[in-house]
């Protein structure tokens, strides 16, 4: 192992993370049992274990039960000119209705991912080419920009390189 490669294992255990290595399929198998227990983790994946994880995962009736589909043109078209978020590749998710009416979608998302890590952390997720982020039974609650309420409905969102799953056993 290089160098280089430690000193960034290092950094990240520093700072009270754990890294870990193994085969494709440990590590497909340690988040789908992370998935399924409802225990929180973000797992930084290579594309091809991600790969397996999405397969097992998104099926055809998972993605009718969650709702999740792909953002419109018109959304992305918005995402692009508001937020400055240029590309957003396949990304799709669920949308969440508010009390107050309303809706919170992708732009409502990136838009609070923004404003808690920043334009920078948000272009970088989007700009990966090489790992994939899985965010596992998130504890964190999508906000209202309206009404400021916190919803109690989880946001499920995927694009190949960043996704968020929740615990089931189906």
């Amino acid at each position: 192992m290089k160098r280089a490669a430690l000193d960034n294992v290092e950094r990240l255990t520093d700072s009270g993370k754990a890294v870990m290595s193994a085969d494709d399929c440990t590590v497909a198998s340690i988040v789908r049992e992370t998935i399924t227990s409802g225990k929180s983790a973000s797992f930084y994946l290579s594309p091809s274990q991600a790969a397996a994880v999405r397969a097992w995962y998104w099926t055809p009736d998972r993605v009718k039960k969650t709702g999740i589909r792909t953002v419109s043109s018109a959304e992305r078209d918005k995402i692009a000119s508001d937020l400055g978020v240029k590309d957003i590749g396949t990304f799709r998710c669920n949308r969440i209705q508010c009390e107050c009416g309303q809706v919170y979608g992708a732009f409502e998302f990136l838009q609070q991912g923004i404003k808690e890590h920043g334009k920078d952390a948000v272009l970088s997720v989007f700009a990966l080419k090489n790992a994939a982020i899985l965010r596992v039974n998130p504890p964190d609650l999508p906000v209202c920009p309206k009404c400021d309420e916190l919803l109690t409905e989880r946001m499920t969102y995927d694009n190949g390189t960043y996704g968020c799953s929740f615990g089931t056993e189906d």
